[in-house]
């Protein structure tokens, strides 16, 4: 096949919806064909510095590149099976490699090939071995020593008699119906977060021919089952459970009942943004955006994400601490986007990560203080390579507790 050929194959797979619109991966399968065509087929290391800027990377140690071609092939596997289902010549990645192979249509395993009568099997074994593997997992965590320390930031949650609620904050949806066309759409609208929100909407829509109505589920963030994992992980290593609950099905009485934990982008944190009344930051809710109020000057700095979120991106993050109602405790970790709070949510879980947030916190105030915020600077690749750097520190007073 000439290159030429080979460029129209590509370009054509990009330019695709079932491809998506990643210029991360755009790059990846061009320069994956680009090393084929010249039968130079390219190492780990190789693709981690050409592609994704990384010199000193470590496949041992990361699984950066192995995530990513997987994913690659997810996005070849989904396009035949929408617009490219008519391709004579189709592009492949073989398992265990990562060389550019061309084949037939002919030949190509079609998924049609599987009974459709034998099709619930394949998921079925996945969740079976998902299932199984967790649990051989689990078992060995008996084994090993508690993840976090009862002299560090967890001391108060190991140490409580309460019981622990996570609470994730989750995506408010709404049906909007056009009586005129009996056409119904399901809308996610950034600006409506709580069915609160959706009321004060509703009482404003002065169209006509359109009924709009809150669904009875909401939508959870991509990184809401790497939260659950995370904390089942330190519960598990220090035998203690919690419950979960989604933001739009918490009730607010049960709030003097748990230490509680909140995980969410900012604009998802319900009731619990009363919480921040003595940050030193505020959420600029039109601009997405954090605002840092500095002392002395009077001089705010604006924190805003930048970049894509599904390539290279910045996004910024808090972790605090705030006594509860009830002598309980209440924890926040959120972010802008999805990755701030997924990445806050890491410092306090993963060992190394909260060794280091713990002795930033000792260094600042020669102790760990009761209660304090810390905000954070969030770099990463695609919600799956991520790192993170403190900002600020601040400790938080709390005269009488609520």
């Amino acid at each position: 096949m000439l290159k030429e050929d080979f460029h129209g194959i590509v370009e054509k797979i990009i330019a695709s919806k079932s491809f998506g619109r990643s210029d991360t991966y755009a790059n990846l399968l061009r320069y994956l064909v680009a090393c084929s065509l010249n039968k130079n087929i390219p190492k780990e290391t190789t693709i981690a510095s050409e592609i994704f800027g990384k010199t000193e990377f470590d496949p041992s140690q990361s699984t950066l590149i192995r995530v990513y071609v997987y994913n690659l092939r997810k996005k070849l596997k989904t396009y035949y099976q929408n617009e490219g289902d008519a391709d004579e010549k189709r592009l492949t990645i073989p398992k265990g490699s990562y060389a550019i192979e061309v084949i037939e249509r002919k030949n190509a395993i079609s998924d049609q090939s599987v009974p459709r009568s034998k099709k619930w099997i394949i998921p079925l074994l996945a969740i079976l071995f998902i299932s199984l593997s967790l649990n051989l997992y689990l078992g060995t965590l008996n084994n090993k020593r508690p993840i976090v320390n009862e002299d560090g930031l967890w001391g108060d949650l190991m140490h409580s008699k309460l019981p622990t609620m996570l609470i994730m904050g989750d995506l408010f949806v709404y049906n909007e119906r056009d009586t005129a066309i009996q056409l119904t759409r399901t809308i996610r609208d950034p600006g409506i977060n709580s069915l609160q929100e959706f009321e004060m909407f509703k009482s404003t829509n002065t169209r006509t021919h359109t009924e709009i109505e809150p669904l009875t589920y909401t939508h959870l963030i991509l990184g809401s089952a790497q939260w659950i994992r995370k904390l089942s992980e330190v519960f598990y290593s220090i035998d203690k459970s919690y419950v979960i609950r989604t933001m739009s099905r918490f009730n607010p009485k049960q709030l003097q009942d748990y230490d509680i934990i909140v995980v969410g982008m900012q604009k998802t944190l319900g009731v619990f943004k009363s919480f921040y009344k003595d940050s030193a930051f505020d959420y600029d809710v039109e601009n997405d955006a954090f605002l840092y109020n500095t002392d002395g000057n009077g001089e705010t700095l604006i924190y805003k994400p930048s970049g894509n979120a599904d390539s290279y991106h910045t996004d910024y993050s808090l972790l605090t601490k705030v006594p509860g109602p009830n002598g309980n405790t209440i924890y926040l970790f959120s972010g802008i986007w999805d990755t701030g709070a997924t990445q806050s949510l890491k410092n306090f879980t993963e060992a190394k990560l909260l060794q280091g947030l713990e002795a930033e916190l000792q260094s600042k105030f020669g102790r760990l203080p009761k209660y304090y915020e810390v905000f954070f600077e969030v770099n990463g690749i695609d919600r799956m390579e991520l790192s993170s750097k403190i900002l600020y520190v601040h400790e938080l007073n709390y005269d009488s507790e609520p």
